[in-house]
C-alpha cells in the first residue's frame, strides 16, 4: 500500500510542476517524495517549519483548484461534444432516432384507415404502437385467429403508407407469399 501511495505522490508532483514555481515544486518533492519533514525541509532551505507548512498548504491548494479547472474543462469538453452531436448527427444516430420514433408511435395516430377487422385482431393481441406489431415476426400473423387475406393486405398498405418496412424483417419476402390458412 505504501508503495501505491509513493506512486501517487509521484505522480502528484510531476502532474503539478508547471503549476508550481520551482520552489514550491521543491517543497512539495521534498516533503512527498524524499519524506523529508517540514523541519528538515525548513533547515535545507534555510527558513522556519511554518513558512514551509504554509508554502505546502498554498501549493497544495494551487494545485487543487488548477486540477478543479481541469475537471470543468473536461465536462465543458463533453458538453461541447454532446452538443456537436445533436446540431450534427452522424447518419447513424439519425437513422436510430427515426426508428425510436417510428417504434413509439401509436397505431392509431396515424392516418391510416384501419377496417374493424384489423382492428380486432390487433386489440386482441393488444399492440398498440408501431414496435409491438413490428416485435412479431410477420410469418406469425397468419396463425392468429380472424387474421386471413384481406388483414394481410391490409398491414402491407399500413406498412407501406406509414414507410416503415425496415422495422419488419423479411418483410418485402412476406408480401409476397400466399397466406396459409390452417384448417
Amino acid at each position: 500500500m505504501k508503495n501505491v501511495i509513493d506512486r501517487t505522490n509521484k505522480f502528484y508532483i510531476e502532474m503539478s510542476r508547471k503549476v508550481l514555481s520551482d520552489k514550491e515544486y521543491d517543497v512539495l518533492r521534498k516533503m512527498l517524495i524524499d519524506k523529508m519533514t517540514p523541519r528538515q525541509t525548513a533547515e535545507l532551505y534555510g527558513v522556519t517549519p511554518e513558512y514551509v507548512r504554509e508554502l505546502y498548504r498554498k501549493s497544495y491548494n494551487k494545485v487543487k483548484a488548477v486540477t478543479e479547472l481541469f475537471s470543468e474543462i473536461d465536462q465543458y469538453i463533453e458538453k461541447l461534444q454532446e452538443l456537436k452531436r445533436r446540431l450534427n448527427p452522424s447518419p447513424a444516430d439519425i437513422i436510430d432516432d427515426k426508428t425510436k420514433k417510428d417504434r413509439q408511435k401509436l397505431l392509431y395516430s396515424s392516418a391510416f384507415p384501419f377496417s374493424k377487422r384489423l382492428q380486432g385482431v390487433l386489440e386482441t393481441l393488444k399492440i398498440k404502437t408501431v414496435g409491438e406489431l413490428a416485435d412479431i415476426p410477420l410469418k406469425d400473423y397468419q396463425h392468429f385467429r380472424g387474421f386471413k387475406l384481406k388483414c394481410k393486405e391490409e398491414l402491407i398498405a399500413f406498412i407501406e403508407f406509414e414507410n416503415i418496412a425496415y422495422l419488419f424483417e423479411g418483410f418485402s419476402r412476406w408480401k409476397k407469399e400466399p397466406i396459409v390458412q390452417l384448417k
